[in-house]
């Protein structure tokens, strides 16, 4: 998981983390475009391309050289949330916490493990989780910040993920769909874009879970405005003809699916959802095995 991604990109890459903790825009931060291909690998299901990146990130930024410069660690959590993005469950919960100087690192790790451990069934485990990541938010909430938000912003959208990922688990799809909403809402008031302090649209994971609970239409709805807020993107794309599909809509669905299937062309990683978020405790071991259970 740790090795070193050598070269110019990842010296880009960590510019942009640069930059942040400088508090400087990231739409001015040297080498942005560059930057940006760690968000961009996300959305397009490039999953090798993805942890490539936030782990070069991580190397080439050391922890004590970011708490120096004052920073909050966030802009090192992409580490983690690349993980949930790709459902690597057991990776996230084998990682060790981090420097605890660093509140907002410590608040992806927590994230990250909070939403695992639920997916794995671990559910004492990660009501723990949960409840450390909201102390943490409690005591740091007039005083840290991260690249384009304050930290507390942040920590707003990761709580309510967390609580929903507990609540799936456990079949509790109506308290799961709120607190994704919540989630979501939370997202919305975040400073936007690529390179955002988030690392993809709680969106993703709402839809997913609106049609577990057979919500078609409502489901419809959340990647039409997914779609809206980030055009393009493979993994609402997929969702919305499941949703379009569900509905009867043949010919809109059909449509769709051509659209997932162009911006998946490059993807490493097949779907079988808008996300890696599935009714129940995940007890399987890669995306293969989601694949062929579905």
């Amino acid at each position: 998981m740790r090795e070193v991604l050598r070269g110019g990109a990842a010296r880009l890459v960590a510019a942009l983390a640069i930059a942040a903790l400088s508090g400087a825009p990231a739409a001015a931060a040297p080498g942005s475009d560059a930057a940006r291909a760690a968000y961009e690998a996300g959305m397009q299901g490039r999953k090798a391309d993805t942890l490539a990146a936030v782990q070069a990130l991580a190397a080439d930024l050391p922890i004590d050289r970011v708490i120096a410069a004052g920073g909050s660690g966030w802009a090192l959590t992409p580490e983690y949330a690349a993980l949930v993005r790709f459902g690597l469950w057991d990776e996230l919960i084998a990682l060790g916490p981090p420097d605890a100087r660093a509140p907002g690192l410590t608040a992806g790790y927590l994230f990250g493990r909070g939403v695992a451990l639920a997916a794995r069934g671990r559910l004492a485990e990660a009501r723990d989780t949960l409840s450390a990541l909201a102390r943490l938010d409690a005591d740091t909430h007039a005083r840290a910040t991260v690249s384009l938000d304050p930290l507390h912003e942040v920590i707003e959208v990761a709580l309510p993920v967390v609580a929903a990922r507990i609540a799936a688990t456990e079949l509790r799809t109506g308290d799961s769909i709120r607190e994704l909403e919540q989630a979501a809402a939370a997202e919305d008031r975040l400073s936007g874009g690529a390179g955002a302090d988030w690392f993809f649209p709680v969106r993703h994971l709402l839809g997913a879970e609106l049609l577990v609970a057979g919500d078609a239409v409502a489901a419809e709805r959340v990647y039409r405005e997914d779609l809206r807020r980030h055009p393009d993107n493979g993994w609402a794309l997929f969702g919305l003809a499941a949703a379009l599909r569900a509905e009867g809509k043949r010919p809109a669905a059909a449509a769709a699916g051509r659209a997932f299937a162009q911006a998946w062309q490059h993807a490493d990683v097949r779907l079988a959802s808008s996300a890696f978020w599935f009714a129940g405790p995940d007890s399987t071991s890669c995306e293969c095995q989601r694949q062929a259970a579905d």
